[in-house]
């Protein structure tokens, strides 16, 4: 229901879009991540790196299964032993039976086939491999963890992504509003100018003047007109609709306090981010191939039915009796030129690699929560400040207005009072986008879920319930976001388990414990 409903909605504003171009598209933010988490090719690529990932572990479970092979082969026989032993059959030929059978003469012995097939069928089950298929299928099941809160790291970012140009867009179309105000104030200022020069109350140069700013505030508004277009193409790009679709946006940018300390956030951010937690997989991952590569140390076990013929013919056995054998084979590689011991070397360098990745993945994160918490703070504060400012710039404006209306100063207080004022609103917007953007940034950071809740996931994997399970009971509802005063809605505590022994050291500042070599 929810693709089907997001696929219709797509499609009325597509169609919508063809039928009547003139006419704005009205979408919320709400419509746009929806849209954008189903069309977003980012998450299409996460999506099939997810199903690689499970065929990966398909394929490595199924190597535990029987294997049945034909083998064949087909050769021309010639030479100086063919053609002496075909002499010797025609020579022995010519004796009777009883002479042959005194001197022991097997005319089998002295085939005059000129040719030899031999086919071969042989099923074979393993039963020890020494590790390595165990370690190959923890590997690929590690793996597909990981691609799973991978996808759901992914959706965040698209998440951010798209509320992050739909906030661009709420800025341009603001910015506008401004430059809009200011040209307005500036054509009506050029009008009481030009009735008092008139009048002859004040000089031309009080005309040139004027209409010079006017002409920057016209540039200013087509510069910010400009930027709202490529916004509202961007946002187009970014949930998938044709880049020239005409949109409407209905939300406003708003101040919703964020109540959440940066410690909460902190500790939030750690035990659910999608990329930390995949991390620590990455690092399970990297032990199962260890232990794959040290299976070269070991025999290998196999159960195996073979039969066999062989003939002139393509399946014929007319040169020997069809056979079979059915047994147990075993392979032991007593020397391999230190190949085993370079690949287990290489193993835990990648192990190695996965932990200094984790490592650098846990400080990203606490690194992303404090600046989008300390920004948020800052735009937060300066929203205070610049409400203040515009409130002060506009008395100033409109007492600068009346003086020189009045004859009591000069053309040039108003020309800057107004560019304050201008500034004062810009500078507000400012704030008021960078809080949005930041607020948004830090649910990213903190890693509020989308669809799976990591840490559930997490949990239901290490109490060994497969991915389809583990999705299944970690899944959330789409409003899992923050409420109202920047609060984190909580999950049931049951549902979340004590951290892991990995985890521990992720989020810990000491050094990871490395296997010695």
């Amino acid at each position: 229901m929810k693709i089907f409903s997001v696929a219709l909605m797509t499609a009325i504003i597509i169609f919508t879009g063809a039928a009547n171009a003139e006419e704005n598209l009205t979408i919320t933010l709400e419509e746009a991540i929806s849209l954008a988490l189903e069309n977003n090719r980012l998450i299409e690529q996460a999506q099939e790196d997810r199903e690689s990932a499970r065929l990966e572990l398909s394929a490595a479970r199924k190597n535990f299964g029987p294997t049945l092979s034909w083998s064949s082969s087909s050769m021309r026989i010639g030479g100086r032993n063919y053609n002496s032993a075909r002499e010797a059959r025609y020579q022995f030929r010519a004796m009777d039976e009883e002479a042959r059978r005194e001197r022991d003469i097997n005319l089998a012995d002295y085939p005059p086939y000129k040719s030899s097939n031999s086919n071969t069928l042989t099923l074979s089950i393993p039963l020890y491999t020494g590790g390595q298929l165990e370690g190959q299928i923890k590997s690929a099941d590690f793996g597909l963890t990981s691609a799973d809160l991978i996808l759901e790291n992914t959706r965040q970012a698209v998440k951010f992504q798209t509320a992050q140009a739909y906030y661009q867009v709420l800025q341009c179309k603001n910015l506008m509003k401004v430059r809009q105000e200011e040209l307005n104030n500036l054509n009506e200022h050029l009008r009481v100018v030009q009735i008092q020069y008139d009048v002859g109350n004040v000089a031309m140069s009080d005309v040139i003047e004027t209409k010079v700013q006017i002409a920057d505030s016209r540039q200013g508004l087509n510069t910010v007109r400009g930027n709202y277009e490529n916004a509202v193409a961007n946002l187009n790009n970014i949930i998938g609709l044709p880049t020239d679709t005409p949109l409407a946006i209905s939300d406003n940018l708003e101040y919703l306090p964020h109540e959440e300390s940066e410690i909460e956030c902190l500790e939030y951010a750690l035990e659910h981010r999608p990329d930390g937690i995949a991390a620590i997989y990455e690092i399970k991952r990297a032990e199962a191939q260890i232990n794959a590569a040290k299976s070269g140390f070991r025999p290998s076990v196999a159960a195996i039915v073979q039969g066999s013929m062989t003939g002139e013919g393509a399946f014929k056995a007319d040169q020997t009796k069809e056979n079979w054998a059915a047994g147990i084979s075993l392979q032991w590689d007593i020397f391999d030129n230190n190949v085993t011991s370079t690949r287990v070397a290489q193993a835990k360098s990648a192990q190695r690699k996965a932990e200094s990745l984790a490592r650098e993945n846990l400080e990203t994160i606490r690194l992303e929560v404090h600046n989008a918490y300390t920004n948020l703070k800052i735009a937060e504060e300066n929203i205070k400040i610049t409400a203040e400012a515009i409130e002060e710039a506009k008395e100033k404006f409109l007492i600068a207005q009346v003086r020189y209306e009045e004859g009591e100063d000069t053309n040039l207080p108003v020309m800057d009072a107004q560019e304050k004022l201008t500034n004062a609103q810009v500078n507000y917007f400012d704030a008021l986008y960078s809080y949005n953007m930041n607020k948004a940034q830090l649910e990213k950071a903190m890693g509020i879920p989308i669809e799976i809740d990591a840490a559930i996931y997490s949990a239901a994997v290490e109490n060994g319930k497969n991915a389809t399970k583990a999705l299944e009971k970690s899944a959330v509802a789409p409003s899992t976001v923050l409420d109202e005063n920047g609060k984190v809605k909580k999950r049931s505590e049951k549902d979340i388990q004590p951290v892991r022994k990995s985890e521990t050291e992720i989020l810990s500042d000491e050094p990871f414990t490395k296997e010695e070599n």
